[in-house]
Formats: structure tokens, sequence, C-alpha cells
């Protein structure tokens, strides 16, 4: 059953065409031209031997789990007191991304809409199968209409239910705050997600859940759809090319600037952007006490590392590699992320705790914070809230795409 998102969802049309610009299935390749890769510049910034730490760092665990679990989290969330450990992980990290070049196969347009988006917008909302690294996936791409180079928006969705036209078209609300529909200027990129569900209508790609990757793959299907929209949209401006983000798709978007030189921009909501901050600890000791949590990735995070550095089957060097690639706050400090990158953050929110967004502006101060008083996690997708919290979201979103995709 297509899941159901609440009022504002975001609204994002793929509109993906065949190598010889018919829009039937095809299985040629994006060859055209390679991603701008940050991860050279990442390397020099590394090799100086960084700390990794940020102010206010703190191993969060209670005196109840002895010394034995004390020490073995320690090792996994002390940057500081680990330092040489830590620029291990990192330049294996580093060495891996280096390693990737994520590219989109096997091109199937499954569904396409002219009214997915609302009346009044004027493009094709295509739903379409792909594959990176030989993994099944979904996406929706939409394309307007209009005439001439085109700007591109690499939209990164919310929570682990994948992709939906709902959420595209609640994306083209908040894009049409307050003087029109920018959605009409602009192509829409947003990938499902390995794993997970891509829907148009009653149309859909399944992928399957036992490819799941968060935060880490989930950046190779962004990169990679991005790069065969590129090569197969004649339109679409490889120099305007700008990432929206909310929640665990914030958190993609910004690992996909930090990788990607061509993202020039980002606007997140709400990103888990450090996953060494004292909440993501709490959530840990939670799971170890048998509390059941509902966030995405919590799982596959529990039963890969968190889990097994408990029982002690994988050593602390595993689970901080792991949290540490999926950490932009903690590469910030590299001065790769774009200019500009706007955070907004509800000082509210319980789900993904303030913490985060001030994390990633103490390794970056040019990161340009918004902090809404009361805003929780969803709160500013309520009707309620339209006017306090989605309205200045819509109008800061708004004032982001005129000035930085040309529009």
């Amino acid at each position: 059953m297509k899941p159901r998102h609440a009022a504002i969802a975001l609204a994002l049309g793929i509109g993906l065409v065949a190598c010889d610009g018919t829009t039937t299935t095809s299985t040629c390749t994006a060859t055209c031209s390679e991603t701008g890769s940050n991860v050279q510049s990442l390397q020099t910034w590394a090799s100086a031997g960084r700390d990794l730490s940020l102010p206010g760092d703190s191993n969060w665990i209670p005196s109840a789990f002895g010394t034995i679990l004390h020490d073995r989290w320690d090792s996994v969330v002390n940057l500081s007191k680990y330092r040489v450990a830590a620029d291990s992980d990192l330049s294996r990290i580093l060495a891996d991304w280096a390693s990737r070049t994520p590219r989109a196969t096997g091109w199937t347009q499954v569904a396409s809409s002219d009214t997915a988006m609302g009346t009044g917008h004027h493009g094709t909302l295509s739903l379409v199968r792909f594959s990176v690294d030989g993994v099944s996936q979904g996406a929706l791409v939409w394309t307007p209409t209009a005439s001439g180079k085109l700007p591109v928006l690499l939209v990164g969705h919310p929570g682990d239910g994948g992709v939906s036209d709902d959420i595209l078209s609640g994306l083209g609300m908040l894009m049409g705050v307050p003087t029109g529909a920018l959605v009409d200027s602009v192509i829409l990129v947003a990938p499902a997600y390995r794993g997970e569900t891509a829907w148009l209508g009653n149309d859909s790609v399944v992928g399957d859940p036992a490819t799941a990757s968060p935060w880490d793959r989930d950046v190779d299907d962004a990169l990679g759809l991005l790069q065969a929209e590129l090569d197969r949209e004649p339109r679409a401006d490889a120099a305007r090319i700008s990432a929206f983000g909310f929640s665990r798709g914030a958190g993609v978007s910004l690992l996909a600037a930090l990788r990607d030189a061509r993202i020039r921009s980002v606007f997140e909501i709400a990103g888990p952007t450090d996953f060494f901050a004292p909440s993501i600890q709490q959530v840990a000791f939670a799971l170890y006490a048998g509390q059941s949590i509902d966030l995405p990735g919590v799982n596959y995070l529990t039963d890969r590392y968190v889990a097994p550095l408990w029982n002690g089957s994988i050593p602390a060097d595993s689970i901080r590699t792991a949290l540490l690639r999926r950490s932009p706050a903690r590469l910030a400090g590299s001065h790769v992320l774009p200019d500009p990158v706007v955070a907004v953050q509800g000082l509210s929110d319980s789900t993904v705790f303030p913490e985060h967004t001030r994390h990633l502006a103490a390794a970056d101060p040019l990161v340009d914070t918004t902090m809404i008083a009361g805003m929780g996690h969803t709160t500013w997708l309520e009707s309620a809230n339209l006017f306090t919290q989605a309205l200045p979201i819509g109008n800061a979103l708004t004032a982001f795409l005129r000035n930085n995709l040309k529009i």
C-alpha cells in the first residue's frame, strides 16, 4: 500500500528519457562525464592529522553499564583520546569513497504523469527503475516543459518509506512560496534509496530491503541518479545544481555535497549530521536496554554494528568507521562543503535534536543556521503551523533557490 505523508509532502518529478530521446526501456549506461569528486581535497585535509572531535563531546553511558562497556564505548566515541585510530578510520573511508564511481544503468520508465504535481504546472513526473552497483531501485524525476537550460535540484526524502508523488508535490508547494511556482523552472531528481519503494500514483518500483545502506550507499544512489539525469537530459545545467533534504534525506544531501563538488549549495531541514552526538548515544543505550525505537536506519545500524560491539564480536574501529562515514559534521571542518549551506532546525525537535545543527555550524561557521522556536521534527508539516513554521521555511527555500540556481 502506498504510504501517505503529512500535509506539505515533498514534490519532485523525475523526467527521464532514453539515450535516443524516447521514454522507453533503455539499456545504455551514462558515460558522458564523471562526478566532480571532492575526495582528493578531503584526503589533503585529512593528511594533516585533523582532530575530528567537537566542543562538548562526551561519552554518554549510564554508570550502571559497568567499566567494560564504558571503556568499549569510549573507544568508539572519544575521538580526541583515540585520535590516531580515528585518523586511520577517516583514511579508510576516503579511500573507499575514492574507489566508488556510482553509475546508473538499465533505465526503464515505469510510469509518467503530467498532472501529479498539481494543476497549473507544466512538465512530466516520471517513475523510473534503474540500478547502481547492480542493485535495482526506483526514483522520481520531474522535468518541466520549459525550454533552455534548467537547473537541477537533488532531493533527499525523509524517513525510510521511500519517495512518492505526494512528497514531491508537497515540495513543489513549498517552492511556490511566496511569488509563484519555481517547480516549473527546475528539474527535480529524487531517489528512493536502495531497499525502498518509489511511488507514482498506483505504480511503484520496489527495492530489496536486504540491500539497504542508510546514509552510505544512499549517497551513491543519489549521485548515480544525478549523473544519469545530467547525461540524459540535454537541458540539465551541470553548473547549477543544488541539494534539498529533510531529515534522513538532509543527511544524505550533506554527504553528497561533501563528495561531489558540482553540488554548489545545500538547503537542509533537521538533518542528522553527527552520529557521535549525545542524543544518538542515548538511542544506542536505549536499544541495548531493550527499548524499541522507530527511527530511520536504527535497525540497520543496531543489527550491523551496535549489537555486535556490545557482545564483543566486532572491534571498536568497525563501528567508529560506520558512524564517522555518516557524520557530515565531523568532516565539515575540511571546508569542502559548498557555500551556502542553509540548515533549518526546530528547537523542539526530539527526533533529530538541535545539537546536530549546532555541531555542523561549530565545524563550519559558514553554515547559515535558522533555529525555529517551538518547531518539532514534523510540526512544520501540520496545517496549524502553516504561518509560523512552514511559511518561513518556504520563504527561505524560495530565496535560496532563486539566488543559487539563478532562476
